[in-house]
């Protein structure tokens, strides 16, 4: 089995470096010394690696933060105080004011569509008021879980948030005094401004999650893609922060066609994009580190798909592997006595600048050589 780079003939090699040290001597003796020879480089070696390995395409996607469901004021009144755009508000934290009165959020997927008051029908909404008076201390010796029922109990807790936020302690809540939403907000671009009449069905505020989140347009010419699959993100800096894929839903709607954007955030610019290019679907990938991604909003990103993948994998640098005359390739291995000999191998898949090998006495912390 021969090979098309370096050779393995090392006591050829040793034979040619005496005879020519033989002759350096007697040149010495006779007269003017020669140059030394330069030292041979250092050999370099790689081990043989278990890995993953896969090899990507990259996709342009937008940066920012996931859509919240619309904060809608349900209160007549005058607009007094509005958070500044950028603001973050958490439950518990008042989301604007009317007449000088907190309008709060509270953590929860159900809108509130009642007042709650003593002898209303039990119903997920009185079980998500008592869920956020537990998590915000105004339950604390009254009831340890929300039970969907308000009684008496529920109603002393109400009377200890309305004190603690400037309402009269009755404990009974007015339809929009309270906002259910899924998680915290980020305040977008003000639709008002104190001193405005407030009526019911504003939008205050435009309004996104605090989520970071990617949304990628997806063409048919793009790898598949499912939940859960890991994903990159290279961001402007061209730093790669990991992300997982989440949901994958249909292609946004052509404008004009009667579908609706979310205002200030990412899915609304790759709802724009999508629409113009044609897409058969929207990807929305979750980064594992959001604090690596930033603050910014509808930033353009790239995102890495894997087209083809292997898992525990035997791998060694692209750059072990030596052509070999009659075809294929093969390693030079180095073995603990320093002895190299040649095995040819099969080759897998090619990513990363790593290659999948398969041959006999390859296994993990096999030392290979490598082209310098």
């Amino acid at each position: 089995m021969k090979r098309s780079r370096r050779s393995l003939a090392l006591p050829v090699l040793l034979t040619a470096a005496a005879v020519t040290g033989a002759v350096v001597t007697v040149a010495v003796r006779g007269g003017a010394a020669a140059p030394a020879a330069a030292a041979p480089p250092p050999e370099s070696t790689a081990t043989v690696v278990r890995t993953n390995l896969a090899t990507t395409v990259l996709t342009g996607g937008t940066l920012g933060y996931a859509p919240a469901r619309p904060v809608v004021n349900q209160l007549t009144g005058t607009f007094t105080w509005l958070p500044a755009a950028g603001s973050r508000v958490t439950a518990g934290r008042p989301l604007y004011r009317v007449d000088d009165l907190p309008v709060v959020l509270m953590r929860g997927g159900t809108p509130a569509w009642r007042p709650f008051v003593l002898g209303m029908t039990d119903g997920p909404d009185v079980a998500e008021l008592q869920a956020n008076l537990i998590a915000l201390g105004y339950a604390t010796g009254l009831f340890p879980a929300p039970a969907g029922h308000f009684g008496l109990l529920t109603a002393y807790a109400v009377e200890r948030w309305q004190t603690a936020n400037g309402y009269p302690a009755t404990g009974e809540i007015a339809l929009g005094q309270v906002v259910f939403l899924p998680s915290a907000i980020l305040v977008g671009a003000q639709n008002v401004a104190p001193g405005l009449a407030a009526s019911p069905g504003q939008q205050p505020f435009q309004v996104t999650t605090d989520q970071r989140t990617v949304t990628v347009p997806l063409n048919p010419d793009l790898p598949p893609v499912r939940a859960g699959e890991p994903v990159s993100i290279v961001l402007p800096s061209n730093a790669t922060t990991p992300g997982t894929a989440t949901v994958i839903g249909p292609a946004p709607a052509a404008p004009g066609s009667g579908g609706s954007a979310t205002p200030g955030g990412s899915a609304a610019a790759a709802a724009s994009t999508g629409a113009s290019a044609g897409v058969s679907a929207v990807l929305t990938v979750r980064p594992d580190r959001p604090g690596a991604t930033g603050s910014g909003a509808d930033v353009p990103v790239q995102v890495s798909l894997a087209t083809q993948s292997v898992t525990r994998v035997l791998a060694v640098p692209v750059t072990a592997l030596l052509a070999l005359a009659g075809g294929g390739y093969g390693v030079e291995v180095v073995a603990a006595s320093g002895a190299h000999r040649l095995v040819g191998v099969q080759t897998g898949i090619f990513a990363g600048g790593r290659v999948a090998i398969s041959g006999p006495g390859i296994e993990p912390g096999t030392r290979v050589v490598v082209a310098q």
